[in-house]
């Protein structure tokens, strides 16, 4: 049977997201500098043509992976709000999301890009421009709960997107080397309290 149009290209949205998400798996696994452009492409049903047809290289695939997965984590927080959560709530379940599926497979590519970018100016480069890209999200997501009256107004917004920003790294590097979560609602209860310290009302100033 032949394969569908959007498959039989060299390249095609639907075969470049076939491939960062067995770059993701294979980077998780392998490690960035085990892991082999073969490899990727054979877990994808690809060729290698299919990889060099959509990426310069492996750098570049590890990039855009990473871009992949911080997009896709984007649209999770788009769709949360749209149901009409606020954006202190939003805020809220970066820090709390520890056992999501789809969390556990990113983390070992956060910890494989970080350590990939020290070695690799292409790979520090473009990782760099991701977590700007997410930090400038969260930074609005922050100024829009001053808005709404869900955080005081007195709060830096850069500040504490950055302090979200480390503890979602943080656990992600942490989960990447088995290191035992603490106990979930342990945890969560951590958070709500961090976060009901921001608002009008758990604000001592």
């Amino acid at each position: 049977m032949a394969e569908p149009d959007s498959l039989s290209r060299p390249s095609s949205p639907v075969i470049r997201d076939r491939l960062i998400e067995a770059a993701v798996q294979e980077f998780g696994e392998q490690g960035y500098d085990r892991a082999r452009v073969q490899d990727i492409a054979r877990r994808a049903g690809l060729s290698t043509g299919a990889i060099y047809g959509n990426f310069r290289n492996k750098a570049d695939l590890l990039a855009e992976a990473v871009d992949y997965g911080l997009a896709a984590a984007s649209r999770k927080l788009g769709q949360a709000m749209d149901r009409g959560a606020a954006a202190a709530d939003v805020l809220e379940l970066i820090t709390t999301g520890l056992s999501d599926p789809h969390r556990r497979m990113w983390a070992p590519l956060m910890s494989e890009a970080l350590a990939a970018g020290r070695r690799d100016g292409e790979v520090a480069r473009r990782v760099h421009a991701a977590l700007h890209r997410a930090e400038t999200e969260l930074t609005e997501l922050v100024a829009g709960a001053q808005r709404d009256g869900s955080f005081t107004a007195d709060i830096d917004a850069a500040a504490l997107a950055r302090m979200v920003l480390c503890v979602s790294i943080g656990v992600d590097v942490l989960a990447a080397l088995n290191v035992k979560s603490p106990d979930r609602n342990a945890w969560a209860s951590s958070m709500h309290r961090l976060f009901a310290g921001l608002t009008a009302h758990g604000s001592t100033r």
